[in-house]
């Protein structure tokens, strides 16, 4: 079953997730990455991921695979 992510008012539905890490392609969405490339490191992401509220943090925009990598706190 695959893992759907919703920030704000887009759902994700290609993300990848790997251990802590949640990589949102930029082909995705181009405004949600917009968005995203607005705001600063200290900015929480609202998420939910199948359902459950969580908020995440703004780790890096990763160049090589274009894509925004965000961080569950620990």
């Amino acid at each position: 079953m695959a893992k759907v992510i919703k920030i704000a008012r887009y759902d994700v539905v290609d993300a990848e997730i790997e251990g802590d890490s949640i990589r949102i392609p930029e082909k995705t969405n181009p405004t949600l990455s917009y968005q995203l490339d607005g705001w600063d490191q200290d900015t929480s992401v609202h998420a939910s991921l199948d359902g459950d509220k969580l908020d995440l943090d703004l780790d890096h925009y990763d160049k090589d695979h274009a894509g925004w990598v965000l961080k569950k706190p620990a």
